[in-house]
């Protein structure tokens, strides 16, 4: 559903992307109420499907197919992403507190934020890994059979002896012998009887497959300390081990505590509808849960079935209706890889292996990811059918600019007023006015929606605007905001407008910029602006003064354009993006300080894209530009979405200008054309300087890079 069909009274607010929460969310997108705003708020860009997690270690899946894409779930109904944490819960208040500081208010909740694995044992939080969260794990057990010499078969101890730790030693047991890494051993250490909550029967039968399978099963060990080299046991004994996983079972997270919350040893109390005691307006669900039945254990099973209750629950709740209670059954089905073709099953006493059981599985892991992705199947399919496939989808950010083209020709319409106060030219990234001695550049900049978390938005185009300062060499001082808000309620235009201030101002106050002044109103969707203005006392930077033989030198990678028209289009991955807002959230004042003193020209790359912003320097400098395109550095997955020919809705536009760019590579060079938002600066640096600038930019955490040179010549790109 897309937001821009609702009307907005009320904030519901979800706290962690566990199986309960994205399963609503699911839901939601079905029968959604429009006047509830969604927000999930999560750490990580992606939530791993507990039930895949095995098949993943053992190499029988890809992550593609055990994970869910927060951000295009999010999309697919409409809801807020924030890539954050919460620590504590004002209860009074309707407001959550964030890692980043941040504040965000909810009329109703959902608690969904899943427990940890990690032990009480000294040396484990340094040398040992836990099995959760589950993408973490799975990038450390990546990164250790990368590391594996095959000359030194590795020993791998598991703490805790449940169905976890014979289920991972089983994947383990596979994925080291698809590597043809021979005479490894795999060892489980249980402080009391492994698997002790399942019958006499099939305790003996999971122990008998893993003697099978030489997995080394130790009962009634209690480990001491985690070493880098292996554990040391209570009774002194020393284990060697290369890789040391906990799977001890469920530790609380400190939430509940923390915001002084009735809990259970610090799960969340919640009665039988799922609402937190003490609560009138929010429910807690999971592992993060104490229920109140003996049943419920810390299972993936049990959340899964939350799921249709905690739905029903927030839309009775936000109808002041009777709430419906949860009822978990007593026993559930456990199927347990084995091997890669064949699944263990337990239920009622019962327990055997068989190829079919393997298939069932592999069937309702399967099934369980392919309905999330076909939230995004049918959005996309309903955008192809109620478009002509011949206009391409309009961009946000950057990406929705009007063309260099069109620009050039409407802005011959300017007048041409002689000033002795303006000393800038058209084609600067700001306008520089002269006052007695001192300098002042102005300029203005503005950003379509490119996500639905105003903050983050707010944020970003902050930085993306501060780059037309930072590109005269001027210190920013002053900004007059330009905010346009989806017409919702009085509460929810109140919070988005505090938000998007918020965001601007944990840019601004560290740049020494105040906010003076501005104008909102209402719109379809969100547009944030920003006026500002800067002071130098020298003249400030213009894209003129280049010369042959500078070095071209980029402060960060290229390609928000495509990521983000990927996104827009459900492809591309989730760390991917996050990683790409990162960047794009990051102040670049330190090394345009750096760039400003030796640059003899300088601009910000953004929406004409690297060709058109390096053709505006050679042009007005009169010199031509040589670039090595393998130089050039990229966000992590755009060349995927390039070979997908994603491109955002200005491309066509920039790419008017490959006429005055000689292409002498059999590279695809359409990354030039793609517009940035909040891009990396670009400046023209003589060679003798280029040193001193990539060892500062080191020392300040930018990676600057020598992407090419300038030459004599007329005012064209070659590209090498």
């Amino acid at each position: 559903m897309n937001s821009e069909e609702s009307f907005f009274e009320r904030d519901l607010v979800l706290i962690g992307a566990g199986h309960t929460n994205c399963l609503f969310m699911k839901m939601w997108a079905m029968k959604s109420n429009p006047s509830l705003r969604v927000t999930l708020i999560n750490p990580d860009p992606i939530s791993s499907y507990t039930g895949m997690l095995p098949s993943l270690v053992a190499g029988l899946c890809t992550k593609a197919d055990a994970q869910i894409n927060l951000f295009g779930l999010c999309r697919a109904i409409g809801a807020r992403l924030i890539i954050d944490s919460v620590e504590k819960i004002d209860r009074k208040k309707c407001q959550l507190i964030c890692k980043t500081g941040r504040i965000v208010n909810y009329d109703l909740l959902s608690i969904n934020i899943g427990s940890s694995s990690i032990p009480l044992i000294n040396g484990f939080k340094e040398f040992g890994c836990s099995v959760r969260p589950l993408a973490a794990f799975q990038e450390r057990w990546e990164k250790f059979l990368q590391s594996v010499n095959v000359k030194s078969p590795p020993v791998i101890c598991i703490i805790g002896g449940g169905l976890a730790s014979i289920e991972l030693s089983f994947a383990m047991d596979i994925r080291l012998k698809k590597t043809k890494i021979e005479r490894f051993k795999i060892k489980i250490f249980e402080r009391g009887k492994a698997f002790g909550k399942l019958s006499s029967n099939q305790q003996r039968y999971l122990k008998s497959k893993a003697k099978l399978r030489k997995i080394e099963i130790i009962e009634n060990a209690i480990i001491k300390e985690v070493l880098n080299n292996g554990l040391i046991k209570k009774n002194g004994e020393f284990v060697h081990a290369d890789f040391v996983v906990s799977c001890i079972g469920p530790n609380p997270n400190d939430l509940f505590k923390t915001s002084k919350i009735e809990n259970k040893d610090g799960y969340g109390s919640v009665d039988k509808t799922l609402r937190v005691i003490g609560f009138e307006n929010a429910f807690a669900v999971g592992d993060c849960a104490n229920f109140p039945s003996q049943v419920v254990d810390k299972s993936g099973v049990y959340a899964v079935r939350q799921a249709p209750i905690l739905y029903k629950n927030i839309l009775k709740l936000s109808r002041n209706e009777e709430l419906v209670q949860f009822k978990p059954q007593s026993d559930y089905l456990k199927l347990i890889v084995y091997d890669s073709t064949s699944a263990i099953f337990l239920r009622n006493g019962l327990a055997f292996s068989a190829k079919w059981v393997w298939s069932l599985k592999n069937f309702i892991d399967k099934k369980f990811i392919k309905n999330f992705k076909k939230l995004s199947e049918m959005i996309t399919r309903d955008m192809a059918n109620g478009r002509n496939n011949s206009k391409k989808m309009l961009c946000g950010g950057c990406g929705s600019k009007v063309g260099n083209v069109i620009l050039e020709s409407s802005l011959k319409k300017l007048s041409n007023t002689k000033s002795r106060h303006i000393v800038s030219k058209i084609g600067d990234d700001a306008a520089v006015i002269k006052i007695n001695s001192s300098f002042q550049s102005l300029t203005t900049d503005h950003l379509r929606s490119f996500t639905n978390d105003a903050w983050l938005q707010s944020k970003i185009t902050a930085i993306h605007a501060l780059g037309d300062i930072w590109a005269m060499g001027s210190a920013p001082n002053f900004a007059l905001t330009n905010i346009v808000i989806p017409e919702s309620s009085n509460k929810i235009q109140k919070r988005t407008v505090e938000e998007i201030i918020d965001g601007a101002n944990s840019v601004f106050m560290a740049e020494g910029v105040k906010i003076v002044g501005g104008h909102t109103s209402l719109g379809k969707e969100t547009v944030i602006g920003f006026t500002l203005g800067g002071f130098s006392k020298s003249q400030p930077k213009t894209v003129d003064k280049a010369c042959v033989g500078d070095q071209i030198i980029l402060t960060k990678p290229l390609g928000s354009g495509v990521l983000l028209a990927g996104e827009m289009r459900f492809e591309g991955e989730g760390q991917d993006l996050k990683n790409l807002f990162d960047a794009m959230s990051r102040s670049q004042s330190s090394i345009a300080e750096v760039l400003s003193r030796v640059a003899n020209a300088m601009t910000d790359v953004t929406g004409f894209g690297l060709a058109g912003h390096l053709l505006n320097i050679v042009s007005k400098s009169n010199v031509a530009a040589k670039l090595f395109f393998d130089q050039i550095p990229l966000y992590s997955g755009v060349n995927d979405l390039i070979a997908k020919h994603i491109r955002s809705s200005i491309f066509d536009n920039n790419y008017m200008y490959s006429e005055k760019v000689i292409i002498k590579t059999t590279a695809n060079t359409d990354i030039l054309f793609d517009p940035q938002t909040s891009g990396p600066l670009l400046a023209t640096i003589p060679i003798g300087k280029v040193r001193g600038v990539i060892t500062a930019g080191k020392e300040l955490g930018f990676e600057c890079k020598v992407i090419g040179e300038l030459t004599n010549g007329k005012p064209y790109i070659e590209v090498l």
